[in-house]
């Protein structure tokens, strides 16, 4: 019950993002707005900040980015081989890879600092650096060899979509400054951590805004078994690799809870962009967004069980 109650607030503010859109407040357009400013501005100003002061000399980091590329590898593995299995086609097949390894980072880190106080907000942002660009390569890689997509070459479609990416920079500078002594930098530093503050609560309401249930049509097997990879897989798999490598504490905790909340919203517009099954992705999200009211406390309150 405190579990409950302790990560209630985040999913109220989903909610509540949700009614707001669903009443047009303030206005028509605003949480499109809100979008955006969260996305080039606001949250890189969060990863940035947490980015810059990670200890590099903890002998943990290498162990625990380990682990988050372990389950990333082993999810898509599954999700392609059961894939191909039922014969899904190649659009479909990507866009159940990425409802499998996709995470939304709003809600991964809101979950961390909620649960685990700031320590657990840099250990997020640190798996967010080591996932984030993991992700879209290999999504980029997936879908041009897939789709058959030979208008741009592959290097320059990666370099594309790693050099647009507001969060992939952000992150790229944090850790830069960070690795050549050059951080905190006065005023920058100070802009970016009051920017963060005001990023978590706002980017819940626009996360619940965005959820669209218009899109949930008939679901077959490529829901359940992106879902599955999403909250069975991927989560099952950091915690085996956590006890291989005798990770513990507050950094198992932390890296669970990529494998438990929804897939990214963003994976829409490059289904789009890249010939995926967008339809069918947009069903996977609003519904791993519902999902994730009941896996999220379960799947912690198991891990404490478990991890102690």
């Amino acid at each position: 019950m405190e579990l409950f109650i302790a990560i209630l607030p985040v999913f109220l503010l989903l909610m509540m993002g949700g009614l707001l859109q669903r009443w047009r407040f303030p206005f028509d357009g605003f949480w499109q707005g809100v979008d955006k400013l969260v996305y080039w501005c606001l949250f890189p100003a969060l990863l940035f900040s947490k980015t810059s002061v990670i200890d590099f000399a903890n002998p943990m980091l290498l162990r625990y980015g380990m682990v988050l590329v372990s389950a990333l590898a082993v999810t898509a593995l599954v999700i392609f081989i059961t894939a191909r299995w039922l014969q899904v086609s190649a659009p479909t097949t990507t866009s159940m890879l990425q409802a499998a390894v996709r995470f939304n980072t709003f809600i991964t880190l809101a979950l961390a600092e909620r649960l685990y106080g700031a320590e657990g907000l840099v250990l997020a942002a640190l798996g967010a650096a080591v996932l984030i660009p993991s992700v879209n390569v290999f999504l980029v890689v997936s879908m041009v060899s897939m789709h058959g997509q030979k208008q741009q070459s592959l290097a320059k479609l990666i370099a594309k979509e790693l050099l647009r990416n507001p969060l992939i920079l952000a992150i790229a500078a944090g850790l830069g400054l960070n690795a050549l002594g050059l951080t905190p930098i006065p005023i920058v530093s100070d802009m970016a951590q009051m920017l963060a503050q005001a990023t978590l609560p706002l980017v819940l309401l626009a996360v619940g805004a965005g959820v669209r249930l218009t899109t949930v049509r008939a679901i077959g097997a490529s829901f359940w078994l992106s879902a599955a990879g999403r909250f069975l897989v991927f989560p099952s798999v950091v915690l085996l690799v956590c006890y291989l490598l005798e990770i513990n504490g507050l950094a198992a905790y932390v890296a669970l809870l990529f494998g438990i909340v929804p897939t990214a919203t963003s994976g829409y517009a490059l289904a789009k962009q890249l010939g995926g099954d967008a339809d069918s992705l947009a069903a996977f999200i609003t519904l791993q967004t519902a999902m994730s009211l009941l896996t999220v406390p379960v799947s912690i309150a198991l891990a404490h069980l478990w991890l102690g």
